[in-house]
């Protein structure tokens, strides 16, 4: 049996998150490849960073990638992508990197198709999966008059790998639109600023972010699934770009509803044979009594470290799944608080901002970040990560 190394493309938070969810279950370091070194893996013994001229061209990218994997011939390599542009960089080059890469996503096609969120939805219906209504609409048809929606209402991309990288005043990760001169100014901004596809009006599901929840799955390569490990939302980030990126997540109480959540989503990824990793979005809705999907992303997130503190490594089912390792279902249902900011930040001012969920939370002893590890922690590990946090919490004050 070869030894196996992850190759993360990326140097943000999630490829420390690979990295550190691979050496906690098989002692290995990972490599990175990126345009830059972020703080988020600076000083790290758990993840090689490679900084890359011009990584942000395919062919510099693909060329990377194939000659280090032609000087590691004795080793198994798994291909991460740390943001979702990189996942469709490697959907754009899978026939020659799934020569010399395990690749744990979906396949280009099926990937390609149900990153797309109309084709998403029109799935949901087909399994019965609730979700928000929602319609598409564009710079030339996008009155609302004929659709059967009231505001409040969420606008967002339907094809969100483009829309991220453009950058403008006012620009929101999903805009939330209270009346309809909000949603005129909304939508000139986003086509004014280069944004060329459909973007999507959606019903807003009311209720607070602690109603909202996010899954993550791993399914073999025979489309069985192999993890599912769900958390609630304690604390979202405040800034509107970001929002969706989660600073707080908690184990949630189980109940009927969340079993009959398990079940509803293995059988929609069994039945169309999904392969890899990926994760959705919930909110529940009190008025349905029904949690209702918004998302469906094809890779690891960004905050998907806290299955592994709830008890589920997706690096051990992706492992298992190279080497044809029969294993359970594993699931994070150990008790668990992940943050992406500091406890004391926590204790002192999100028991201020929200004393009725903290209340919930404070006792809560399974408590880690992904980018805390004691297996790395060198002086110049500890200061960078303690800036880091630091900056984090800076920021957060400054928001609430």
């Amino acid at each position: 049996m070869k030894n196996f190394q992850p190759v993360i493309l990326g140097t943000d938070l999630n490829a420390y998150n690979v990295a550190r969810a691979f050496h906690m279950a098989h002692g290995v370091t990972s490599q990175a490849f990126g345009n830059a070194e972020l703080m988020q893996v600076k000083h790290s013994k758990i993840v090689s960073t490679t900084v890359v001229d011009g990584f942000y061209k395919d062919e510099v990218m693909v060329e990377t990638l194939v000659n280090y994997a032609k000087s590691m011939t004795d080793t198994e390599l798994i291909l991460f992508a740390s943001g979702e542009n990189y996942v469709f960089r490697i959907f754009s080059n899978y026939d020659v990197l799934s020569n010399y890469y395990h690749i744990p996503y979906a396949e280009p096609k099926m990937g390609i198709y149900y990153s797309d969120k109309v084709n998403f939805y029109q799935e949901c219906e087909k399994y019965g999966i609730p979700y928000p209504k929602a319609y598409q609409v564009s710079r030339e048809n996008s009155d609302l008059s004929q659709l059967n929606l009231t505001f409040p209402l969420i606008l967002k991309p339907s094809e969100s790998t483009d829309y991220f990288s453009l950058t403008f005043e006012g620009k929101e990760k999903a805009y939330i639109l209270q009346n309809q001169a909000e949603y005129d100014k909304a939508i000139a901004d986003v086509y004014n600023n280069g944004y060329q596809h459909d973007m999507l009006v959606q019903e807003y599901v009311a209720g607070p972010v602690t109603d909202e929840y996010v899954l993550n799955v791993y399914s073999d390569k025979k489309g069985k699934v192999r993890l599912l490990s769900l958390g609630q939302i304690v604390l979202d980030n405040p800034d509107s770009e970001l929002r969706g990126n989660y600073l707080a997540i908690t184990s949630p109480k189980p109940s009927q509803q969340i079993d009959q959540l398990y079940a509803d989503v293995i059988h929609f990824l069994e039945d169309i044979k999904f392969t890899g990793l990926a994760n959705m979005d919930f909110k529940w809705d009190e008025t349905a009594q029904s949690f209702k999907t918004f998302d469906f992303n094809l890779r690891q997130g960004r905050s998907s470290f806290f299955s592994v503190v709830a008890g589920a490594n997706y690096a051990i089912s992706v492992v298992d799944d190279l080497y044809d390792i029969d294993r359970d279902v594993i699931y994070g249902d150990q008790a668990f608080l992940w943050l992406d900011c500091t406890e004391k930040f926590i204790h002192d001012q999100y028991a201020k901002i929200n004393p009725t969920e903290y209340a919930k939370i404070k006792d809560i002893k399974n408590v880690d970040t992904t980018i805390t590890y004691a297996a790395d922690n060198s002086l110049l590990r500890r200061e960078t990560v303690k800036k880091y946090l630091k900056t984090n919490d800076k920021r957060l004050k400054a928001s609430f």
